[in-house]
Order: structure tokens, then sequence, then C-alpha cells
């Protein structure tokens, strides 16, 4: 098994942040976006992408730019977070494919910045189900291809479902 995803150095620091801080810790959400950042600038756009993420052409259907709040004392790195996990994931899909590791922990980090942005009405319902998907994909790769995966991809895909579940008034049972 892999401990540390190649695209991803701090990532195994990300993984103790949650564990022992917490998704919604400030040190953890910053850890999230410096690994979007570095991911970012390693793996530059691919060619054809275009296009500017956040749009609100890119918002869920029946949600609108009025919909959108952004409150609290993190808001706008909040906001900036959510465009760069968006970023990144499709980044990871276009490279990757949507079933590869590297693409389920984008997914991971995605739902992460969803639950915490929660800028409109059901985005940790969206979060949720991204958080379960991928979670559900590690634990098949981690069956299927072991060497694909490591122990963190998985502490950290049920650190996050459960946390989103938490969020969300359900009880976390598996």
């Amino acid at each position: 098994m892999t401990d540390v995803p190649d695209d991803w150095s701090h990532y195994g620091l990300y993984a103790d942040r949650l564990r022992v801080q917490g998704p919604d810790h400030l040190a953890t959400v910053t850890t999230l976006w410096a690994l979007l950042c570095g991911g970012l600038k390693d793996f530059p756009a691919p060619e054809g992408a275009g296009g500017t993420v956040g749009e609100p052409s890119d918002l869920p259907e029946g949600v609108g730019p009025e919909d959108v709040h952004l409150e609290g004392d993190h808001d706008e790195l909040l906001s900036e977070l959510l465009v760069a996990a968006v970023d990144f994931k499709e980044r990871q899909v276009v490279r990757h494919g949507p079933d590869a590791p590297e693409t389920l922990r984008a997914t991971l980090g995605f739902a992460h910045a969803m639950a915490a942005a929660n800028q409109y009405e059901g985005q940790r319902d969206d979060a949720l189900i991204l958080a379960q998907d991928a979670r559900e994909g590690i634990d098949e790769l981690a069956v299927r291809s072991p060497e694909t995966v490591g122990a963190r991809d998985q502490e950290v895909a049920r650190a996050l479902h459960h946390w989103i579940l938490d969020t969300l008034g359900e009880d976390p049972t598996h």
C-alpha cells in the first residue's frame, strides 16, 4: 500500500489534521488549501480546458446567485478553497479518469470544501454524495488494487464522510 499520493506531498499532514483537529478546524482547512494550490501548480489545466470555475452557470439547478451566502470568519478562504477544489478535481478527472485514486482523493477534497463552505441550501447534501461515492471507490480499490491506495486514504474518506453526516444531523454508523 502507498501512504502518500505522488501528487499531494503533504497528504499525511492533512490526514493527521483531520484525525486530530477535525475537518472544520482552520488548520485543517488551510492544509487542504495548500494541497490544492500545490496540485494546481504542479498540474496545469489540460489543453482545451477553459472557462472560469465558479460562475453562476456552475451552480446547481434551482440555485441562483442570490441564494449563495458567505458568512463567517473565513468566508473568503472557504470560497477560494471551493473554487480550487473544483478546478483540481476536474484536472484529475481529465488526467487520470473518474475512478482513479488520484481523482477519488480530489473528490474528497472537493466534498470537504463544499461542506466547509456550505454556501447554499443543500450543499452539504451534495458534499455527502461526493464523499460517500469517493469512500466507496477507495474502499473498493483497497480490495481490488491495494497498491493504489493506502490506509490514510481510507482514514480520510471515513473521517470526511462521518463529519458530513454529523453536520447534517445524521448518525455516522459505518
